[in-house]
């Protein structure tokens, strides 16, 4: 399928993503992934968005090449470069994309990271409520990530990008809300 062809399909309740021209239904994530996912969207737009320092967002559309969209469970956009976001779909690399691990770890972990290196995303989070970790990744000189940090409940998340934005991640790994599997 081509990026147009999806990106005319209608609308609808379950996410859909292109990747390398086939398309790919997602499951309805565990609710404990959607509880991380909210509560470091939430954490994220308290310093990022009530500041006026960028728009923090969840699964919208980011076209990563010619032939894929991807839907991270999280996207932040700096306030700078918001006219990358368009009426349909983001039209350019995102600042922070932010993935929690599913059952399909390959595509988060290879397909997708691919995917976002060769966009050109400066920084990709990798948020594994399994192993209660957050894996930050950021784009090098030569367009490669590399690995800033494997951080855990006793650590606290930073960005270069957002200079107020600190997390403890205990906040976040040990909340009372977490559905422990």
């Amino acid at each position: 399928m081509t990026l147009a062809q999806f990106l005319d399909l209608p609308e609808m309740e379950q996410r859909c993503e292109l990747i390398n021209g086939v398309v790919y239904m997602a499951a309805f994530p565990v609710p404990d992934h959607e509880i991380l996912v909210t509560l470091l969207t939430t954490y994220l737009s308290q310093s990022v968005m009530l500041t006026g320092a960028g728009i923090v967002m969840g699964t919208a559309g980011v076209v990563v090449s010619s032939n894929s969209a991807l839907g991270p469970d999280i996207i932040v956009v700096r306030a700078e470069r918001t006219d990358i976001i368009g009426p349909t779909v983001i039209t350019g690399p995102p600042d922070i994309v932010v993935e929690a691990l599913s059952s399909d770890r390959n595509r988060d972990l290879v397909t997708k990271r691919t995917l976002y290196e060769q966009a050109g995303v400066p920084e990709y989070w990798i948020l594994d409520g399994f192993s209660n970790t957050l894996t930050a990744l950021d784009l090098g000189d030569d367009g490669r990530y590399r690995e800033r940090a494997v951080l855990t409940a006793s650590d606290t998340l930073t960005t270069p990008l957002f200079s107020d934005f600190n997390l403890p991640l205990a906040q976040l790994f040990e909340h009372p809300a977490r559905v422990r599997r």
